[in-house]
This record gives C-alpha cells, sequence and structure tokens, in this order.
C-alpha cells in the first residue's frame, strides 16, 4: 500500500495491569531483529535487549541535513508504547538521549533507547508503536526477538508463523525472490493446517497479491484478486484489504474509474465493522483523488461521497465533530432526515471539519454533496456511536 514518509513524534498511553505473569528470566540480546512491516524510513530498531527487569530497544536514527525529529519522554501523549497482542506496555524513560527535537545538521547516525517492563515469559512477537496508530504514526509491527538465522531455521523447519514474517521481511527488503519462497511456504502450511477455505487463507492470498504488485506482475494481482473476490464475496469483510490493493493495481495499469471503484468499495467494506478514523479516510481520499483528476470524464459525473469520519469523545456532549471527504463537490448538506428538510447548503473544501448539534435521540446523520452545475451525490449515511 502506499506510504508517505513523515516527521515522526513518539506518544504513550498509560494502561494498568494487574495480572501476574512470569517474566522472561534470562538476559538476551537480539542483533537486528527482524521486523515485518514500518512506516519508518529513518528509524530502525537495531537492537532488542529483554531481561528479568526490562525490556529495552536500541533506535538507530539515520540523520540527513534538515531533518527533525521529536523525540517525546514519559508521560506525553506522543510516546512510544510497546505491545504483546492485546496488552500495552507504556513507555518507562529514555536512555542516551534527551527528550526534544532533533535537528539533523549534517548526515550522521545517532542512538536512544527506550525502556518498558520485562516481557512476559515465551513471548515471540511483539509491536512497538506511537499512540493509537493513526496516520502519522510511527510503527514497527510484527517485531520478531529472533535474529536472521533463528527465524530462517524455525521457518524451514515448518513454523508458519515464522514463514510469514520473513515473507514479509524480505519484501521490505526488496528481496522478492526470497519473500515469495518464504510465502509459498506459508502458503502450503495454511492449506494444510487451515484448508482453502479459512481467514488464515485469504490472508496469505492478500499477501501475494501484494507481492505481485511490487514486483510488477500486475496481470498476476489483477486476476488473483478478481478470482478471490468472486470466490469470498463482498460481504465477507476479510476482503477489504484485497480490495485496496486492486485499487493500487488499477492506478498503476492506469484503470483510474475501476481504481475509485475498489477504493470506495474497500471503504464500504471496512464501514460494516467499525467507525474508521480520519486517517483511513485521508488516506483513501488522496488516492480517490488522484485516480478522479486522471479519468477523463469528471466533468461529466455526480459529485462522489468518499467518507465521514466522526470524533466519538463528542458525542456526549451533543456534538457531532466531523471531518468529511468527497471528489467533485463545492457545497455540502448535513441532516439527521432522509429528506434533508431544513437543511442548508454550505461551502466545502476537501477535508473539511464541520460540527453539528445533535438532538439528544439521533443515532445517524445524512451527508450529501453537489456540484457546481447542482448535481447531487448518492447520500452518505454516518452513524452516531458514543465512545465506550
Amino acid at each position: 500500500m502506499n506510504n508517505i514518509l513523515r516527521y515522526f513524534a513518539l506518544s504513550f498511553t498509560l494502561i494498568a495491569t494487574t495480572a501476574i505473569v512470569p517474566f522472561v528470566s534470562a538476559q538476551k540480546t537480539i542483533e537486528t531483529p527482524i521486523v515485518a512491516g514500518t512506516n519508518s524510513e529513518y528509524i530502525t530498531i537495531s537492537k532488542i535487549e529483554t531481561s528479568s527487569d526490562s525490556t529495552v530497544f536500541q533506535m538507530e536514527l539515520t540523520c540527513y541535513e534538515g531533518l527533525e525529529y521529536t523525540l517525546h519522554e514519559k508521560g506525553s501523549i506522543h510516546a512510544f508504547k510497546m505491545m504483546v497482542d492485546d496488552t500495552k506496555y507504556p513507555l518507562l524513560r529514555i536512555t542516551a538521549a534527551e527528550p526534544g527535537v532533533i535537528q539533523c545538521k549534517m548526515m550522521s547516525v545517532q542512538y536512544f533507547h527506550l525502556v518498558f517492563e520485562a516481557l512476559p515469559e515465551g513471548t515471540e512477537v511483539i509491536n512497538l508503536q506511537e499512540g493509537d496508530r493513526s496516520e502519522s504514526d510511527l510503527y514497527f509491527e510484527n517485531v520478531l526477538l529472533s535474529n536472521l538465522e533463528e527465524a530462517t531455521q524455525k521457518a524451514k523447519a515448518g513454523d508458519s508463523k515464522y514463514q510469514k514474517f520473513l515473507a514479509k521481511h524480505y519484501e521490505q527488503q526488496y528481496d522478492y525472490e526470497s519473500a515469495q519462497k518464504y510465502l509459498n511456504m506459508y502458503i502450503d502450511q495454511v492449506v494444510k493446517a487451515e484448508g482453502t477455505q479459512s481467514k488464515e487463507y485469504l490472508d496469505a492470498l492478500g499477501s501475494q497479491i501484494q507481492l505481485n504488485l511490487n514486483i510488477g506482475n500486475y496481470v498476476e494481482a489483477e486476476e488473483l484478486s478478481l478470482q478471490t473476490i468472486e470466490a469470498v464475496g463482498l460481504e465477507n469483510p476479510e476482503v477489504a484489504s484485497i480490495l485496496y490493493t486492486l485499487g493500487d493495481v488499477y492506478q498503476v495499469l492506469g484503470k483510474h474509474e475501476d481504481a475509485v471503484e475498489n477504493y470506495i468499495q474497500y471503504l464500504r467494506t471496512m464501514e460494516k465493522g467499525e467507525n474508521l478514523k480520519s486517517a483511513t479516510y485521508s488516506m483513501v481520499n488522496n488516492l480517490v483523488m488522484y485516480s478522479w483528476a486522471s479519468m477523463t470524464d469528471t466533468l461529466d459525473r455526480q459529485p462522489l461521497a468518499v467518507g465521514v469520519s466522526v470524533n466519538p469523545a463528542k458525542i456526549e456532549e451533543g456534538t457531532a465533530q466531523m471531518r468529511i471527504y468527497a471528489v467533485g463537490a463545492t457545497e455540502y448538506m448535513v441532516s439527521d432526515t432522509e429528506e434533508f428538510k431544513g437543511s442548508k447548503w454550505n461551502t466545502y473544501e476537501p477535508a473539511l471539519m464541520t460540527e453539528e448539534k445533535l438532538r439528544s435521540n439521533t443515532k445517524t446523520l445524512y451527508v450529501r454533496f453537489k456540484d457546481n452545475k447542482n448535481r447531487l451525490s448518492t447520500p452518505f449515511v454516518v452513524k452516531i456511536e458514543p465512545q465506550e
């Protein structure tokens, strides 16, 4: 999927845990750990040290002239957190660096250490990320507590988890031949253990489609995507990532109308399971805008509603704080009725933030758009769900 390079800030969430669990007893050092996925260009995890007292990440910042990096201290809303399954560990302290803005005046390598609590015994995979994984948050996904030699041995011995992670690792390294080798191993194991109707198999097909896209096998990526969607059906939420990747395929192939259709279907499929964050709508909106601008007949099309994100924290205050996304629109209207009775048109700007007062019993809002030829979009339905 498309990644946009950003400046990074560290974020923090304090979560208290009361469960008593055994912790790692022996000291272990993992040099250059395997990271299955990351959006980081300038920062890498160069080493992890685990013990019964703590878990320490040595982070390496490759400094380029003009780059600024904000290192936030414990207690700020931008500090890193470590995750094992659903358990979150807040940052305890930073060492080897002072919190604040690191300004790169010349090319160099700088190091700092992030210190967390000790890991539970038997931990093999962890995640490291900022905040709640918003659009600009730095993340390191599925970090193996193994070096490359250990991970390779386990993958070749038939451990599907390590096969999958190595496939992602080599894909990140642009070693597509090795990535395909381990992905083939993983798919074979999934078919044997879970069958071809399982969620795991669908996930494996998604990985194959993404790899085909990255290699440049666009026809194969398109064919496998269409076959998978037809077999699984659009009602299955697990097909969402394949729809997104197919949109990327069509965009590369210059089939922009198909790209827009698949990006929008991706959002509609994702919306069935959760209220999407603004970052997701923003990311897809940018892709849709690019393809929309590349289509030759957009002047003859009605505006298209991409999506609306709602801040759940404001709902209890009686306000729907929304960021709305559309293409081809010049005005928008919001109402709590499908007929839009009594509502007025307002000027629309890309990724507009607006607030609407809610009635006490309002569960749904409707948003529609209009262009400069008075053509109307299909109304977009917004679910009003307070923060849990």
